[in-house]
């Protein structure tokens, strides 16, 4: 197993991945010389992302590093450099052009043809051919990874079978096939399928009751569909969800389960899964999870700083905190579970709900795009808790917008040992002084 580092890099985290037995996928240079100050060997570092430095490629291919060529050309990088160095380098190629549908937002889709990793599919098997050209390159298989929160099992089934299958072609060329790297992108359920099923409703509901004039029931800020596709004429398609789903019946490790459990396509055959890899010579089947483990282990905490009504019949809460802060409101609609943890027994005899907005000085900071619902009604100075924050959150996406401060972590482990991981910024640290 490999840890994604880019979920939550900090040394703290990466100790205790490593105590457990696990390797890191780093993507930067500051994440792998973080990784190995934390302790890990190199060769338990994989070395991952689209647009690596020669210096960053040149200590892995000294170290041993896996790396993992995010395209063919990269490929020939690493294979000149490693050749001027002499030095034979374990290499992996990181494939994308999967035809999956819709499996997760856009913004986190990473394996189809519209996307900026991986080699296309189709260009496998005439590249397979040209590893003779590359003696000094230990090529050892494949990588992929589809994305983040996939929360249905076919589309792991169906690349896993397409690796199987490319890695059979590289078994013609006299080599073994000794890795498939399947990724991570395993998804949680931040909410109950009954919450998920109330919550698709909601949307639903509010975009057809405004079709009637009816703006009270809106759900989503903007009167927006969600993950509902709108026709032509203006109604939606309600039979089909294409967004981020936060509902799975493949939890984390039970879709590891699922897939080794499972039949994947080979040779236009169903097989089961450990039996299409033991037919491939037993290869290392390697899963990078990220949000899979950090993801449940976070809350995030902000101040309320306002609560006003919009658009005539809803209510908006204003935090403390923007966007940045809770990344994942960038690229798509997290839905979360949010509460009052001040005086946080004392309830309304009815939820108060709400959109919730940032503090930043532009539209888009809304941190919560569809209504949220809690105990009672907030006051100024409450403190709101969004609960499963730990990954991409403000480590990801932190900035200075506004010339506000990025907020501090705090790592609590077991025992309850406190770690700084971040302070809140200074004024001298917004301005570098």
């Amino acid at each position: 197993m490999r840890f994604a580092a880019k979920a939550c890099a900090h040394p703290a985290v990466f100790r205790v991945v490593l105590k457990e037995g696990a390797g890191i996928d780093v993507a930067s240079y500051y994440e792998t010389r973080c990784a190995l100050e934390a302790g890990a060997p190199p060769v338990k570092l994989d070395l991952n992302g689209n647009c690596k430095e020669d210096f960053l490629i040149a200590r892995a291919i000294e170290t041993d590093m896996l790396i993992v060529a995010d395209s063919i050309e990269e490929f020939q990088i690493v294979s000149g450099m490693a050749k001027q160095m002499g030095k034979s380098p374990r290499v992996v190629v990181r494939l994308s052009g999967f035809e999956l549908g819709h499996v997760t937002a856009e913004a986190v889709f990473t394996a189809g043809r519209w996307t900026k990793f991986g080699a296309c599919l189709d260009d496998m098997p005439r590249f397979l051919k040209t590893l003779n050209s590359h003696p000094h390159i230990r090529f050892l298989g494949f990588h992929t990874h589809i994305g983040s929160q996939i929360a249905e099992l076919a589309p792991y089934l169906a690349v896993l079978g397409k690796m199987i299958e490319l890695g059979h072609l590289l078994t013609q060329t006299g080599r073994k096939c000794e890795i498939i790297n399947i990724g991570g992108g395993f998804p949680l359920s931040y909410v109950t399928k009954e919450e998920w099923d109330r919550f698709t409703e909601r949307v639903k509901d509010g975009y057809l009751a405004s079709l009637t004039g009816d703006m009270s029931r809106v759900f989503i800020w903007n009167n927006r569909t969600g993950g509902f596709e709108r026709r032509p004429d203006g109604s939606i398609d309600a039979s089909r969800w294409n967004d981020d789903t936060f509902y799975t019946a493949y939890p984390k490790e039970k879709m590891v389960e699922a897939i080794l459990r499972g039949k994947v396509p080979v040779g236009g055959k169903d097989v089961d899964t450990v039996r299409a890899l033991k037919d491939l010579g037993e290869p290392d089947l390697v899963i990078e999870p990220g949000r899979g483990v950090v993801g449940d282990s976070a809350v995030t905490l902000a101040r309320v700083s306002q609560v006003r009504r919009v658009g005539k019949w809803h209510n908006l809460v204003s935090l403390e905190m923007g966007v940045t802060s809770f990344g994942e409101a960038l690229v798509y609609m997290p839905v979360n579970r949010w509460e009052i943890i001040n005086d946080r027994d004392r309830r309304d005899p009815e939820p108060f709900e709400a959109f919730v907005a940032g503090n930043l000085c532009f539209s888009g900071d809304m941190l919560a795009r569809y209504k949220v619902s809690l105990q009672r009604r907030p006051v100024r100075g409450d403190v709101v808790l969004i609960h499963d924050t730990g990954s991409y959150g403000p480590q990801f996406f932190a900035s200075n917008a506004n010339s506000f401060p990025r907020p501090a972590r705090v790592l609590v482990e077991t025992g309850g040992k406190l770690t700084v991981m971040r302070q809140r910024d200074s004024y001298n640290d917004i301005f570098s002084l």
